[in-house]
């Protein structure tokens, strides 16, 4: 086991090669730019009162594409295959986390007794 403590300024000297200034306004690794594009949709629809949408640019993604692209900006067909790979965009997945969560408030609502005493007296769970 490695124990090492790194201090903010060791980590990035040792990791500035890693590092890209964002136009947003902060540095970040490429990997937590690539990771945060795979998990956000680029393109949004656009009805503006008219019968066939039309896609348009998200507006987290408006400094990247406007007024060129950015060059960190991965190109679309590869995102969406990313998104199809990735654990996060699985539905099943994300359909069984948020059965799991449902059923997990459902029996904090049941079985914690602050969320119990908070009820109306009348309809105390205690009671029941």
């Amino acid at each position: 086991m490695k124990l090492s403590a790194l201090t903010v300024d060791q980590w990035k000297e040792l990791n500035a090669h890693r590092i890209l200034e964002c136009r947003w306004g902060c540095n970040i690794t490429v990997e937590a730019c690539r990771s945060y594009q795979s998990r956000t949709g680029r393109y949004v629809l656009h009805f503006n009162g008219q019968r066939e949408p039309y896609p348009r640019v998200n507006a987290d993604y408006l400094k990247c594409l406007l007024p060129e692209p950015c060059p960190h900006l991965v190109p679309d067909g590869e995102i969406n295959g990313l998104a199809e790979t990735c654990g996060m965009h699985n539905r099943r997945t994300s359909l069984e986390r948020r059965a799991r969560s449902r059923r997990a408030r459902e029996l904090d609502r049941l079985a914690n007794p602050d969320q119990m005493l908070r009820e109306a007296q009348w309809n105390r769970s205690l009671v029941r």
